[in-house]
């Protein structure tokens, strides 16, 4: 610094010392706002508001106990929690039970009745149980393979403890609300393609 003060040739010396002592006060007020904008977390710095416009208006929400916000729907408020994607949705919970038939309607099939339970895609989700006018029963297990907004598709398989006369092969089925009820309809050629509307049982 003393070397850069003495006066050079054409009398630009002087020039020069000031430029390098400007140059030096600026890296010196960087670094002190680098170093306070480091600070600030633990200084109380979150109030500071040098510098920066004004400060948005936060609009109070719910608190958790303790005064913190918690950022999850105060279970007082009515809201209901989305349902998770891909997974069976409350609607078609429950017990389901009704007259089938199949050939079109030309073929009564007995009764049908359907458990529904939650479940993702490529999980077991619900069993169904078709009574036939002698009495006889078959079990198929319904996979979830698809879930949209009007409707369930799934894959149905015989279960491994049905009688003889029951189709045991995976066939596609889709479940669709109708009003109150949920209606079923297989799509299995060996079976006649059964239809059954469904009421809750429970």
């Amino acid at each position: 610094m003393a070397a850069g003060s003495a006066p050079g040739a054409s009398g630009r010396g002087r020039n020069v010392s000031c430029t390098v002592a400007l140059a030096v006060a600026g890296a010196l007020a960087v670094g002190a706002v680098g170093l306070g904008a480091l600070l600030r977390p633990w200084t109380g710095g979150e109030n500071d508001s040098a510098g920066s416009g004004p400060a948005a208006t936060r609009t109070p929400g719910p608190s958790s106990p303790g005064g913190a916000y918690s950022g999850a729907p105060d279970p007082t408020d009515g809201a209901t929690a989305p349902e998770p994607a891909g997974t069976v949705p409350a609607r078609y919970l429950g017990t389901w039970e009704g007259p089938a038939t199949g050939l079109d309607g030309s073929l009564p099939m007995g009764t049908f009745r359907l458990t529904v339970h939650r479940a993702g895609v490529g999980g077991e989700f619900g069993r169904l149980t078709q009574t036939d006018q002698l009495g006889g029963v078959c079990t198929d297990i319904l996979t979830l393979k698809q879930v949209t907004k009007t409707r369930i598709v799934a894959t149905s398989t015989g279960a491994k403890d049905n009688h003889a006369g029951c189709d045991p092969a995976p066939h596609p089925v889709q479940l669709t609300p109708v009003g109150d009820d949920l209606r079923y309809t297989s799509d299995s050629a060996a079976e006649g393609n059964p239809v059954s509307r469904m009421s809750r049982a429970g």
